[in-house]
């Protein structure tokens, strides 16, 4: 190890900080991590002290006037320039809560000493998260990730600068690479914006030899997704054309027949406005649903037929269908009662006016025969876009995904296998005030899903603005870039010590991290990915480096 101070007899120490005088020729920066040898009090144990350093000061000793601060500089007057560093206690050993000594040697924290200062020899499996700003390498324990003593990952940030959907692309990554039980796992993710993430099974032309460096350094493979599977929606009703822009090939349609759409009671979601008071509205909406869940009962696993035998085709012709049986309520008041329960014709009125809308946007998602579903358990991977979709077709897509998915495992009742779900923008889907047709699924998710090996790497811009147990379920959390007045809320209290401030000046591709095994926030970074994210990126002629045969 290689000394850099000592310990400060100038200011207090205690067993929870001290200060470091740093010597002449060295330097101490933010977020570095060193150790203090010191000795127990009245015995000849030796004891460590290990450490963050959260603030750094430099300033002329004997020097009190602006004016003598020249004359100092000038070599007029006899100055000392005083370095010192203020370093938070990670650990102690042994657990011996007592302060360090002024004038204990103090080391930078190297090999074995940073892997128990950052608690890594106490991780089962360790997950490359990213780079300190020291250039070490920083590791996630995969327990608090997978549902074994914790689950769940927050990320937070400014839209464009936290490169929120960039880093949960590298966590996935590295989760694939290193974790234990890599082989029966599998991840999801929604793209949300533009086409970025239908080309991550592709070479970069951006990723250069630092990129490449900085990956092998974590021990990762630097190569693009590779068992990936990508879905969108139709290009129009009834095509099997993906609606994917410029890249067609490997990417398939998913959509929804009828009979699914009412068994599965799809038609939730797709109710995005109103809030949880509007008890009429989903009075009424609940009762259509048990409706058509007892027509798509009784009818052939291909079709959707109503009491009369005649088939439902399309959401437009169950408009047509419930519509006229609003208008003949007086002469068929039973169809009435079986379709709407007790509900004023106002309400229904209402009801099918929102549902006109929706199906609007929803009708090339729902087709009359049979659906393209999404296999989530043939690849380990699988992109699913929503990002041309209206905000109503998106919620209906996301919520009846996660519906499937969490009943499945439900049903199965094994953790086995363990699916990571990625979703963006989370504060439109499970937003803390207002009321989301998928929320309650989402708080399934964060409360529930850790035993079902459900696990949501959720993003949003603003974590204030997101169902609060969605958040504080999540124990591994991350941030971006912040603004001023965001940082303030209280779902960021990890932040300890300047970094709220912090956070409001971090550069993209720069994230502070937190996880319960470690008592104090992490600064780190993440290289460029090896993937490309939209077509002009793509590499030609892909190919692996004869350097890196030996993965």
């Amino acid at each position: 190890m290689r000394q850099v101070g000592i310990v400060l007899g100038i200011k207090p120490s205690n067993p929870l900080e001290f200060w470091v005088g740093v010597e002449e020729g060295k330097y101490l920066q933010l977020d570095d991590v060193v150790v203090a040898l010191s000795r127990i009090d009245g015995s000849s144990q030796d004891i460590k002290f290990y450490g963050i350093v959260q603030e750094v000061e430099k300033f002329l000793e004997g020097v009190e006037l602006v004016y003598e601060n020249r004359l100092a500089k000038e070599g007029v007057l006899p100055a000392n320039m005083a370095y010192m560093a203020k370093v938070f206690i990670t650990r102690i050993e042994p657990e011996v809560f007592i302060p360090p000594t002024p004038g204990d040697a103090v080391f930078r924290a190297e090999g074995e000493e940073l892997e128990k200062a950052m608690y890594y020899d106490g991780m089962r499996t360790k997950i490359p998260a990213g780079i300190s700003r020291g250039g070490d390498v920083v590791y996630l324990n995969y327990d608090f990730i997978n549902g074994r003593e914790g689950a769940h990952v927050s990320i937070s940030g400014m839209s464009g600068i936290a490169t929120k959907t960039s880093y949960a692309l590298f966590l996935i990554n590295s989760i694939f690479q290193t974790a234990d039980d890599r082989e029966r796992i599998h991840g999801l993710i929604f793209n949300v914006k533009g086409k970025d993430l239908l080309w991550i099974d592709k070479r970069s032309k951006k990723f250069s030899q630092i990129h490449r460096e900085a990956f092998l350094k974590m021990g990762l493979k630097p190569e693009p997704f590779t068992n990936v599977s990508f879905y969108a929606p139709p290009a129009e009703e009834g095509s099997t054309v993906p609606r994917s822009k410029e890249r067609l090939k490997d990417v398939e349609v998913y959509s929804w027949s009828m009979r699914e759409f009412a068994y599965q009671g799809l038609i939730r979601f797709m109710f995005a406005e109103g809030e949880e008071g509007t008890s009429n509205l989903h009075y009424v909406i609940d009762r259509v649903a048990d409706r058509l869940f007892y027509l798509s009962a009784d009818s052939p696993e291909e079709v959707l037929l109503d009491e009369s035998g005649h088939e439902i085709e399309s959401l437009d012709g169950l408009y047509r269908l419930m519509q006229e049986i609003l208008e003949n309520k007086d002469d068929d008041k039973e169809s009435y009662r079986n379709w709407f329960g007790t509900a004023a014709p106002a309400t229904v009125y209402a009801f099918l006016r929102r549902f006109h809308h929706a199906a609007n946007h929803c009708r090339s998602l729902v087709s009359p025969t049979r659906g393209s579903g999404i296999d989530w358990k043939r690849r380990q991977l699988n992109v699913i876009d929503i990002s041309d979709l209206h905000g109503v077709a998106k919620m209906f897509v996301v919520g009846a995904v996660l519906k499937r998915i969490f009943k499945e495992k439900e049903e199965s009742g094994n953790p086995y296998p363990k699916i990571f779900v990625v979703l963006d923008e989370l504060n439109k889907y499970a937003p803390k005030e207002r009321w989301s047709p998928i929320k309650e699924i989402l708080l399934d998710i964060a409360e529930r899903g850790r035993s079902l090996g459900v696990i949501l790497i959720g993003a949003q811009q603003t974590a204030s603005e997101v169902e609060k147990r969605v958040v504080a379920n999540a124990a591994v959390k991350v941030t971006g870039r912040l603004d001023s007045s965001e940082v303030m809320s209280k779902e960021y209290e990890f932040l300890t010590g300047n970094f709220r401030q912090r956070a409001i000046m971090l550069k993209k591709g720069s994230m502070i991290l937190y996880q319960p095994d470690v008592p104090n926030p992490v600064m780190i970074s993440f290289p460029l990915a090896p993937w490309a994210t939209k077509k002009e990126e793509v590499e030609e002629e892909a190919h692996v480096p004869e350097e890196f045969d030996h993965f």
